[in-house]
């Protein structure tokens, strides 16, 4: 897997990420992501790929993209909260102090409507849930963990109906919200439950990661941007995952 990532790794660097189609921007942004901690924490799993500035320009280049088009009132409301939620998510360093508080201001912006006080839902997707608890995150607001935490056992009710990238996206905003609540105040069921569902998520998404991988190879879909940063995103996250688990780090 490493290998076959430092792969996509150097066909990425051929994207020019200020115009690729905005459905492939959520599996880049995370791709990079993946990358830029894996050089943080791992650095041996990315022989040959030691510069971290590149990745973190790309992950802040893409951050720029996502503020424009999570304002764009032109792009259905459920990818508008999703590049929100990957715009917070894609503070890496200090220096990203100016992504966070442009994604907080969306974030108000998507949550209140017309300006009204009281927060409301747009829509009910894995990019609401992530953007809720990197919200509360970066704000300590308990109202964004509460309708988080319902968003997280709507999908539990049900996650037997998930499959392929929704599957994928929904395990992100769990594994998200388990770890902005993790010490917080809530049912212990809730949590059991959780952590369950998680481990169960686990094997699944091992299915479907391969199942990307497997349709790469045999060139399906092989000039598809998005298909591309989706794989990217998967392999990325598989390697750090190990990595993780192998070194006994928590990140």
């Amino acid at each position: 897997m490493e290998e076959l990532l430092k792969a996509l790794w150097l066909r990425s660097l051929e994207l020019n990420v200020d115009h690729v189609e905005r459905g492939a921007l959520c599996g880049l942004s995370s791709g990079y992501l993946s990358m830029y901690r894996l050089g943080l924490l791992f650095p041996w799993t990315l022989d040959g790929v030691t510069d971290l500035v590149p990745v973190h320009g790309r992950i802040k280049a893409i951050g720029w993209r996502l503020e424009m088009l999570s304002r764009d009132a032109d792009v259905p409301v459920s990818e508008r909260v999703e590049h929100a939620a990957d715009l917070l998510g894609s503070y890496v360093m200090g220096t990203d102090s100016e992504l966070v508080a442009r994604g907080l201001e969306v974030a108000w912006e998507l949550l209140h409507g017309r300006g009204e006080e009281r927060m409301t839902l747009p829509c009910r997707t894995s990019g609401m849930c992530r953007l809720l608890s990197h919200c509360h995150y970066f704000t300590g607001d308990g109202a964004c963990l509460e309708l988080a935490g319902g968003l997280v056992m709507e999908v539990v009710g049900r996650s037997g109906s998930l499959d392929g990238w929704e599957l994928l996206e929904w395990r992100e905003a769990l594994r998200l919200y388990a770890d902005v609540s993790d010490g917080e105040r809530g049912p212990k069921v809730e949590r059991e439950r959780l952590e369950e569902e998680l481990r169960r998520l686990a094997v699944r998404a091992r299915r479907v990661e391969d199942g990307l991988v497997d349709s790469m190879k045999r060139g399906k879909g092989a000039d598809d941007v998005v298909a591309f940063s989706r794989v990217f995103s998967a392999v990325a996250r598989r390697v750090l995952d190990d990595c993780v688990a192998a070194e006994g780090k928590k990140i």
